[in-house]
């Protein structure tokens, strides 16, 4: 089924992507664009993978009515909600049945689209823009489908990745209250400073990969080092004015302390965090040796031992196998396309 101007955005209302490596500033950049009074930033949706496979969104299969309604509903519950939130049969059900109803093309794409711009125009703006980092990964399929599609794509020094990571699943005790336990565990299953390295790696090599002028790169340090240039250069890759309101975001969601959304700003210190907690070197060593010839292409040096295994992250080393069965149990029930998602960040790109 060719994709109508009706359902893919257009030059004039594009849609937007905030992909990269989890904790490399995506959620940050995603509440930075949601200040712009054109923008609507939805909170993680993870619709692909999760809800729809990719191959779905390829084959563009028309769903029975009752499935659209459903998975309309459970978009709705997740935008309204919150990603946490336990999905209630019913509750949005009313709102659902009149987006699939007003829209007769029930093709997983069609109805994400449908759903996008229903809740865009609620709050009174007219581009969406959705931050699942994990998009990074589907980002050719995006392109193809969406026409009005803009994928901005976030890296940041592994170093400080690896370190976020491990203390992500302390963000349920640092503000982020409605982060269940459960999930707390998962990021904690999830983390081995091997596979985080392993995986930034792969979000590299799967950026660098797509040929498109609707993808963009940009590093997390340089945002913060010069916000305002760098904004400048997201809106007109977008097509849209600056608005100084992005500059005064609430300085909320570090993994490293506590929130405070009456402080405003984009906090600079938050860059080269690795320096200023001394990182230990048995750790660092680890990342440098997996990470260090894409570092060193996105500008991030300093190698100690330059980039070179060490026998002081062996210990991490011998922990990796545990920590892989861990975090393959950990995503069974949130990832029904679990293999072919491993495939996807590990596996050969292009």
């Amino acid at each position: 089924m060719p994709v109508s101007d009706y359902d893919s955005g257009s030059a004039e209302h594009p849609m937007l992507f905030i992909v990269g490596n989890s904790r490399s500033g995506t959620t940050m950049l995603g509440r930075i664009l949601g200040s712009h009074s054109k923008v609507h930033t939805f909170g993680e949706l993870h619709f692909f993978e999760q809800m729809v496979g990719v191959e779905d969104l390829r084959r563009d299969i028309v769903l029975p009515k009752g499935n659209a309604i459903r998975l309309v509903e459970r978009l709705l519950t997740r935008a309204r909600d919150g990603f946490f939130a336990d999905f209630s049969p019913g509750k949005y059900r009313s709102d659902a049945e009149q987006l699939v109803d007003a829209n007769p093309d029930r093709t997983s794409g069609a109805l994400y689209w449908a759903f996008l711009s229903h809740e865009t125009r609620l709050a009174d703006k007219v581009i969406p823009c959705e931050q699942t980092p994990r998009y990074l990964f589907v980002a050719d399929e995006l392109l193809a489908r969406f026409p009005g599609a803009y994928i901005i794509n976030m890296v940041r020094d592994p170093r400080d990745v690896v370190l976020s990571q491990r203390a992500k699943w302390k963000r349920r005790f640092l503000g982020g209250g409605t982060i269940p336990l459960r999930e707390a565990i998962r990021a904690w299953c999830n983390y081995h400073p091997w596979l985080v390295s392993r995986l930034w790696v792969s979000c590299v090599d799967q950026a660098l990969s797509i040929k498109s002028d609707r993808f963009m790169s940009i590093r997390f340090e340089d945002l913060l080092e010069d916000p305002e240039s760098e904004l400048d250069a997201v809106c007109k890759f977008i097509g849209i004015d600056f608005d100084d309101r992005m500059l005064t975001v609430p300085q909320v969601g570090s993994s490293s302390g506590r929130d405070d959304p009456n402080k405003r700003g984009i906090n600079k210190d938050r860059a080269a965090g690795w320096r200023k907690a001394r990182m230990r070197p048995g750790l660092r060593l680890l990342v440098e040796w997996v990470c260090r010839d894409r570092m060193q292409r996105f500008g991030y040096g300093e190698f100690l031992h330059n980039g070179r295994f060490s026998i002081r992250s062996l210990p991490s080393i011998i922990t990796l196998p545990a920590k892989l069965v861990l975090a393959f149990l950990a995503n069974l029930r949130r990832f029904p396309h679990l293999l072919e998602s491993v495939r996807r960040r590990f596996g050969p790109k292009g």
